[in-house]
Order: C-alpha cells, then sequence, then structure tokens
C-alpha cells in the first residue's frame, strides 16, 4: 500500500482582551504570630482598595504562600574571625494574582490602587486572552486543512488521489498564551509630578498579539 506523509502548521493570533497583574507581598516579623497579622492586615486592606473600584473579594488569588525561617550571616571575633547565623524572624512570602478584563481605564484604577502599597508588594503586569480553548482548536483545525491541502497537491502532482486516512500523529503541548508586550512606568511618580491614575487614562496601550502554533502529522492512503 502506498502511503504520503505530510507535517500540517497551524496557528491562531488573537488580540489579549486579559489583563494578569501578579502581586508579590514578603513580610519579615521576629515572632510568628506578628507575621502573620501583619500579612493578613496588609491582605485585607489591599483588597478592600480592590473593592472600592469594583472587584470582589474573591478577585485576587492566592498562588503561593510560604514561610520560613530567616537567618542573616553575620561575622564573630575581631582576630580570629568567625561567622554563625543570626536568627532575624519568621518571613512570609504570598504571592497573587488579579485577572480583568483588559480596559485602559480600569488598568489605570488598578494602578493607582497598587501604588498605594508600593512600599510594601512588588508587581508585574502582562497580557493574555480569556478564550484559551478556542485558541487550541483553530490551531488544529488549520493544521488539518494545512496538511490536507499540501497531500492534495502532490497527491495529484504524482498522478495519485487521496484514500483513506490512515493515522494522526499529534502530541498535546502547553502553549504560552502571553503578549510580549512589556509596560514600564516610572519607578517615583512623585519625583516627576506625574499621576499614576493620569498617566494611563491618557495612554492608549495596545498590547502586541498573542500567537500560538504548533504541527500534526497525518499519513494518507494514495490510491
Amino acid at each position: 500500500m502506498r502511503t504520503i506523509t505530510i507535517k500540517g502548521r497551524g496557528k491562531s493570533v488573537k488580540d489579549p482582551d486579559l489583563a494578569i497583574i501578579n502581586i508579590s507581598v514578603s513580610i519579615v516579623k521576629e515572632k510568628f504570630d506578628d507575621a502573620l497579622d501583619s500579612m493578613n492586615d496588609l491582605i485585607d486592606e489591599l483588597k478592600g482598595s480592590l473593592q472600592n473600584i469594583g472587584f470582589e473579594e474573591n478577585d485576587l488569588k492566592t498562588i503561593t504562600f510560604n514561610i520560613e525561617q530567616k537567618y542573616d550571616y553575620v561575622e564573630k571575633g575581631i582576630i580570629n574571625k568567625e561567622y554563625k547565623n543570626k536568627f532575624v524572624g519568621f518571613q512570609i512570602n504570598h504571592n497573587l494574582k488579579l485577572e480583568f478584563d483588559f480596559d485602559n481605564n480600569k488598568l489605570s484604577e488598578v494602578f493607582h490602587c497598587l501604588k498605594n502599597f508600593d512600599e510594601k508588594l512588588e508587581f508585574r503586569l502582562h497580557f493574555s486572552v480569556k478564550d484559551k480553548e478556542n485558541m487550541k482548536k483553530e490551531v488544529l483545525i488549520n493544521a488539518t486543512e494545512n496538511a490536507k491541502y499540501k497531500a492534495e497537491i502532490l497527491a495529484e502532482a504524482s498522478s495519485a488521489k487521496l484514500g483513506d486516512l490512515i493515522k494522526i500523529d499529534y502530541d498535546w503541548v502547553d502553549f504560552n498564551f502571553v503578549s510580549r508586550t512589556n509596560l514600564d512606568v516610572y519607578d517615583d511618580y512623585d519625583a516627576y509630578e506625574i499621576s499614576p491614575r493620569a498617566l494611563f487614562k491618557t495612554t492608549n496601550i495596545t498590547p502586541e498579539e498573542i500567537e500560538i502554533s504548533d504541527n500534526v502529522t497525518f499519513v494518507w492512503e494514495l490510491i
């Protein structure tokens, strides 16, 4: 039996419609209870501030939460120097995520809110898409159409026709649904007399499109 093996390539391109902000908070206190209370108070305050601009309490999601004992490596002795670990306290690291429909005005409000906590947390912004499954589906459909198109051309050029589809080889992959757009702003708004709220309201941010692609291999009978 004669066969033809074709690799089809498909892709999907979409404009980002989802803003994702990753927030990192780290607190160190000598006593465990003080560290935990300080973290809880800060997160409650942050959630309350976000609720004031329209978010729900549970919109701010915990990604990781860990507690560890923190030590400093200190020098001991004058002539014969020695070093020892000095207990500093308990360090709590809390990483959170806030997702919302991308909108420049909403983004301005969120940054204005986070600016009030700039000495207590760090955050990063990136853009994604909400309907990831539809993009995956489009990739596979395009790959199938691309493979069949190439197979029909090659079969016709070889004075043959495509018969039954014999085999499909495909390994599922993890796609990166993140735009390559980076957003940089001043670290110190006050030094430049810039209001972060005004900055984002007057800036028309258009994130770069998100593109994913993949290959699928097909085997057809030639008749």
